[in-house]
């Protein structure tokens, strides 16, 4: 997808809130973000898109001074990019201006993005709304503690599922596919089956190329979050707790 339709980022920060919008998907994903940028829980639609997007919002509190009201638009390639973006936070960007990457068109419907990025704009606030409604009601401390528990929760549930894993294997695990094109994507997977934990090692997977079809870092670990919640066998929140007991190395 190479229009400015293909993703858009509209953040708003509180303890953190962030919405998405492919307009084409009619998809209209939401999430909540704790202090320190790490997802809490975000609506079960196009998982990708929400499980990147933490690193963006990570990326964007170190990168640049936010204050409050903030709104900060935004499809960074390295940082959390889901699609080839036209939309970047340079102001050039949204003036129909080509994008900064090969095979990138400009916008071909200006005024409805626009419009798109309000309405973004204007459900954070209600988002945000709601969130200091609960602030009000149970204090800062207690709902930034839940939001640690969630994510507690979702941590215990992967190590559990890791060490049941490692009980039926010998604690390692391979696995090669090939792209249409012929990228090949290599996995290693070893766990500690004491502390519950595992190294994801993509060595030996194809370097980037020119096309549509690259994973920055932040597309990997989306990709993992939803595989572990997948395989734990029971709901949980999809956040970065899933995370938590995974190290992962990727080529650069």
């Amino acid at each position: 997808m190479s229009s400015l339709t293909s993703s858009f980022r509209a953040k708003l920060y509180l303890l953190g809130g962030a919405g998405s919008l492919n307009p084409e998907l009619l998809d209209f994903s939401c999430a909540l973000f704790g202090p320190d940028g790490g997802l809490v829980s975000n609506a079960p639609h196009i998982p990708v898109h929400l499980g990147a997007m933490q690193d963006g919002v990570q990326y964007q509190m170190w990168a640049i001074e936010i204050n409050k009201g903030d709104c900060i638009l935004s499809n960074h390639p390295c940082a959390e990019g889901v699609h080839l973006p036209d939309l970047t936070v340079k102001v050039t960007a949204i003036l129909m201006l080509p994008g900064d990457f090969a095979r990138c068109s400009g916008t071909h419907n200006l005024h409805g993005h626009l419009a798109d990025l309000r309405a973004l704009v204007v459900a954070n606030q209600k988002g945000i709304h709601l969130v200091q409604e609960l602030i009000s009601s149970y204090g800062l401390e207690v709902v930034q503690a839940y939001m640690a528990h969630i994510q507690h929760h979702a941590e215990v549930a992967v190590r559990n599922l890791l060490r049941k894993v490692s009980m039926t294997t010998d604690g390692v695990l391979r696995e090669s596919d090939k792209m249409d094109y012929g990228s090949v994507i290599n996995l290693r997977v070893e766990i500690d089956l004491k502390e519950g934990s595992a190294t994801f090692d993509f060595e030996g997977t194809s370097p980037m190329v020119i096309n549509k079809l690259n994973a920055p870092k932040a597309i990997n670990k989306s990709a993992i979050i939803y595989c572990l919640k997948c395989m734990v066998g029971y709901d949980i929140p999809l956040n970065q707790g899933c995370l938590a007991p995974i190290h992962l190395l990727i080529p650069k």
